[in-house]
């Protein structure tokens, strides 16, 4: 991972890991990337641990901090914390307090974002708009969805299809899928499936569902509809990608082909749907798939 393209570390103590782990795959879904030192240990293994931390500290354009007891009395995380100081006080840190203890360095008036046990969207949103405005200060510009698409045209197309055919050639077989994990939630499954179809090209199998969901959604039960669609349907069917499409049903009777109305889910190698040539010509195991989740803002400001 090349430290320079890090938009978020997060700094955390072991016993906070599920919550940096919440945090850490929302974002993800989103399309940040992210540090997140459980999911990156083969990075650790063997390296002077000091030096890689406070170049990443001191690098990353925002360093997300889960402040609690645990944080504080931990050797690790205090050395983390030493380093995360000395960042440049006009961005230097994003505090989000999981309980009331006080630590050296974090005056008491400067405003933290709170964790209340399950207000993960609100931390993302803030991280988020704090990015944002780092990086349009910077004078950074983040490129479209549709320049990325554009760009990947532009660069890889000749090399797609160079590996396309040499798949065809070679009459490449990758190794049988395993099941993923389907998501749990205290939520019922919501979503009616519309529409289905397989994007084949090559050897490689790609699976595109149009839903429809009530409205109404909150965000949470909107994610959990179009992760529990598109792992059931990768189960199923076992593509190297699968894309779950979401409709508001006040879409029914209307085309379904202008775009998503509610949110869209992609279920591939790496979170990326134009991964999937790479993962049949490498054979990446359903362990290395990833979701990558964008929202409607439409379908939440209707209700």
């Amino acid at each position: 991972m090349d430290q320079n393209q890090i938009d978020f570390a997060i700094s955390y103590a072991g016993e906070d890991s599920e919550v940096a782990a919440q945090i850490d795959n929302r974002l993800r879904e989103l399309g940040f990337n992210v540090f997140f030192a459980a999911k990156e240990r083969h990075l650790l293994v063997s390296v002077d641990g000091e030096s890689f931390f406070e170049r990443l500290f001191h690098e990353a354009k925002e360093v997300i901090v889960l402040i609690s007891q645990h944080y504080k009395h931990k050797e690790w995380p205090r050395y983390e914390w030493d380093i995360i100081r000395e960042r440049d006080r006009v961005n230097r840190f994003i505090p989000v307090r999981l309980d009331d203890t006080r630590i050296l360095g974090l005056p008491s008036k400067i405003i933290c974002q709170p964790f209340t046990g399950d207000n993960y969207d609100e931390i993302v949103d803030t991280c988020v708009s704090r990015l944002l405005i780092f990086e349009r200060e910077s004078g950074i510009r983040r490129p479209t969805e549709y320049e990325q698409l554009l760009d990947v045209l532009r660069n890889d197309n000749k090399g797609a299809l160079a590996q396309a055919y040499q798949l065809v050639k070679d009459q490449r077989a990758r190794s049988p899928l395993s099941d993923c994990e389907v998501p749990e939630s205290s939520f019922t499954p919501s979503y009616e499936i519309a529409d289905t179809e397989w994007c084949n090209f090559s050897v490689v199998k790609r699976r595109s569902v149009k839903i429809l969901v009530p409205t109404g959604l909150s965000q949470e039960e909107l994610r959990f509809n179009l992760k529990h669609c598109a792992a059931t349907q990768f189960n199923a069917y076992k593509p190297d990608a699968v894309m779950v499409c979401a409709y508001s049903r006040d879409a029914q009777g209307h085309s379904l082909d202008s775009g998503y109305t509610a949110g869209r889910a992609v279920f591939a190698p790496f979170g990326k749907w134009d991964k999937a040539q790479d993962g049949v010509a490498y054979n990446i195991p359903t362990k290395e798939f990833d979701y990558s989740i964008d929202f409607a803002k439409q379908y939440f400001n209707k209700t």
